[in-house]
């Protein structure tokens, strides 16, 4: 049987699977970086190793970093321990270049303090956030009545300088707590809406719903508009995605017409999707499936979404060649 996937581990996999601004990576990579990169020293040249036990996160810390530097020179390895209850660890390999990513991303990995250039924008400090967060957050299951979410860190000086950089949030207040554990540093949040408009911050929407969800049965009488952080940020999501979705059906429209793409389903969609800008997945999907008459599911209608974009860029492409 499998286990139970933890909560944490869900969040880090729903944060894994955004699309990310290339001005916000390299906050994501330098907060990574601070946390669980080891840098090994050779004659010839240096090597970056970085380590995590969710494997979405390494695909995830791999992409970006392809994308944004495609000239290093990476791969995968993983160690898998022999005690009981340890998890494999996942390395990302960095292998040449190290001191020019250093450089690019202005930062120094025994310094404390966090690079102005990765904190001048919210959405950068949403970016840094997620990089902290992938690289040693936490969060217990809503299950439990006990709400704990963590970041942790190895120095009391640069918990300071996150703390910092969290109160320059604007759009939402968050009052972390910073204790001493062993020879580590936490900065944490215990009040549930402080937790779920965390989740709701650095985009993982689903978890703050699941969180929301879960407490909500556990705790109905506390209830009240718990779900406004999460319900704002889902809907702004939504109408976000659909915004893009309707500019590259039009785009498609212009360049092939709707009614000439040949996927029935997809075709279909467009035609719903521009129709219903403010509708999410699950009601497209119920839309689409009336228009079929068969079942088209959340996830079918996100692939269709995905060949969309795919059939765009073939276009862009091919428009960049002939030019």
């Amino acid at each position: 049987m499998n286990e139970k996937i933890s909560f944490t581990h869900s969040i880090k996999d729903e944060i894994a699977s955004l699309d990310i601004k290339k001005s916000v990576a390299k906050s994501i990579i330098a907060a990574f970086i601070k946390l669980n990169g080891n840098i090994v020293f050779s004659n010839n040249h240096d090597k970056l190793i970085l380590k995590t036990e969710t494997p979405s996160t390494a695909k995830f810390l791999y992409k970006i970093l392809k994308e944004n530097y495609p000239f290093l020179l990476i791969n995968f390895s993983y160690l898998k321990s022999m005690k009981l209850y340890k998890a494999t660890e996942y390395l990302i390999n960095i292998n040449s270049d190290v001191e020019v990513l250093f450089k690019d991303l202005k930062m120094k990995l025994l310094e404390n303090k966090i690079p102005y250039e990765l904190q001048d924008k919210e959405e950068k400090i949403k970016g840094y956030l997620i990089g902290t967060f992938l690289a040693s957050g936490s969060c217990t299951d809503p299950v439990s009545s006990n709400y704990h979410l963590e970041l942790v860190v190895n120095d009391e000086d640069y918990a300071t300088s996150l703390i910092k950089m969290i109160n320059k949030i604007k759009s939402v207040k968050f009052d972390f707590k910073v204790i001493k554990r062993r020879s580590r540093f936490v900065i944490y949040l215990k009040k549930s809406d402080q937790i779920a408009s965390f989740l709701a911050f650095i985009n993982a929407n689903n978890s703050c719903l699941e969180f929301e969800n879960v407490r909500m049965d556990r705790d109905f009488s506390n209830s009240t508009n718990r779900l406004m952080n999460c319900d704002s940020y889902n809907f702004k999501k939504t109408i976000e995605n659909s915004k893009k979705q309707i500019e590259e059906i039009k785009y498609i429209d212009h360049k092939l017409g709707v009614d000439n793409i040949q996927n029935v389903k997809l075709k279909t969609l467009c035609k719903v999707r521009l129709n219903n800008p403010e509708a999410n997945y699950s009601e497209l999907a119920e839309l689409v499936s009336k228009e079929l008459d068969e079942t088209v599911s959340k996830s079918n209608v996100n692939h269709l979404f995905i060949k969309l974009r795919k059939m765009v860029e073939t276009y862009e492409e091919n428009e960049h060649k002939h030019n």
